[in-house]
């Protein structure tokens, strides 16, 4: 079963229409994870848009290029943030993780994991 991780940072039903307002990654997109800020972790994906430039450059021009979300969480709480994210993504039933959800009507976080926010969705476009 292919699972697949969901990110909302737009708190308006109605205003979760752009890009950098929700995604949702496969996890096989998922590169890794690392502490940014005392409350914040960085997650990376390979990109949505992964098209090259220009088919006539050599791919290594577009290497390293990532979607990122970031999240906001307790100060100095990454290690657990990390293992239940991990967690999920291992042992989880669902296919669709809700990793977390702004909305606020109904915000919804990964359970144990602290995430407060997600605080920006950054989806990297053709030749960002």
């Amino acid at each position: 079963m292919t699972k697949y991780l969901y990110f909302r940072a737009q708190a308006t039903i109605g205003n979760d229409d752009a890009t950098g307002d929700s995604a949702c990654y496969p996890i096989s997109s998922l590169l890794g994870m690392q502490p940014t800020a005392d409350a914040t972790l960085t997650l990376y994906f390979k990109q949505l848009s992964n098209i090259f430039s220009d088919p006539a450059e050599d791919a290594d021009a577009d290497e390293g290029r990532t979607d990122t979300v970031d999240l906001t969480i307790p100060v100095n709480t990454h290690k657990t943030a990390m293992k239940v994210i991990a967690d999920a993504i291992v042992y989880s039933n669902e296919a669709f993780v809700v990793v977390g959800d702004n909305l606020s009507s109904d915000t919804e976080y990964l359970n144990g994991s602290g995430i407060t926010a997600i605080a920006t969705i950054t989806v990297r476009g053709i030749n960002d």
